[in-house]
């Protein structure tokens, strides 16, 4: 199958429908100074040919309001859809910009996403951890007992996916906690088992990478990185570990 049209494919069968979610806005701290509820509606058009994206937005304070995205045509999407998962954001770090991004995974009916903003001065300004239910809001509840640490000796399987939607085969790969993939570069673990890991700032024409980690629960752990060259954005990486024992 054409590659942009496999990852058009990839976004109906996992990400379509109402996702009820609470949307959780932390300081650059990791202190939560924001929390509203958000219905995510992606419908696709009965000959499959467009996507309709509205989100429907519930505050704190009673007010509500909808905002509407796209119609996203098939099959064009600036998002990158790899398997479960999924990434999209800026593209190169540009002077007097900010930067930002958000990369998500689905698991049975539950989706959660995490998106991290940089300034224009390249510092890390703020995070949005959105946890998601398809159809109903209290369908499962996550386990935030849960720490990395039970991931040792966990295996893994990783794979890629390029700007143009070209997708690597699977490879086996070796478990690293989030703060030992680079140095001086700053872990936030946040709720429903998700956490991040970027450079405290981030600089023009230089290499790294984002890494996001969803412990799903005992057995699973999702992590999804995207590189970044002097060029600007490389690849997303799919890395999902398990445990066998």
């Amino acid at each position: 199958m054409n590659p942009q049209l496999q990852n058009w494919q990839n976004f109906c069968e996992y990400h379509v429908g109402n996702w009820h979610g609470t949307w959780n806005k932390y300081s650059s701290s990791g202190k939560i100074i924001e929390s509203f509820q958000c219905i995510r509606s992606f419908q696709v058009k009965e000959d499959g040919s467009q996507i309709k994206h509205q989100n429907h937005y519930t505050y704190n304070d009673g007010k509500k309001e909808t905002k509407t995205f796209g119609p996203y045509n098939k099959p064009i999407m600036s998002c990158l859809f790899l398997d479960n998962s999924f990434s999209w954001g800026s593209q190169q770090v540009e002077l007097e910009k900010s930067f930002g991004f958000e990369t998500g995974f689905r698991y049975e009916n539950r989706r959660v996403s995490l998106a991290l903003i940089y300034n224009e001065h390249k510092k890390i300004e703020r995070m949005t951890v959105i946890s998601e239910y398809l159809d109903n809001l209290s369908e499962i509840q996550a386990d935030n007992s849960l720490t990395q640490a039970i991931c040792e000796g966990w295996t893994g399987t990783a794979k890629s996916m390029t700007p143009d939607y070209v997708v690597s085969s699977s490879v086996p790969t070796s478990w690293k906690g989030l703060e030992d993939l680079a140095e001086n570069y700053l872990t936030w673990h946040l709720n429903d088992g998700l956490s991040v890991t970027g450079p405290r700032q981030l600089e023009p024409e230089k290499t790294f990478f984002l890494a996001t980690d969803w412990l799903i629960n005992s057995s699973i752990l999702q992590r999804g990185i995207r590189f970044f060259a002097p060029s600007g954005f490389t690849h997303f990486t799919l890395e999902v570990f398990t445990n066998n024992s």
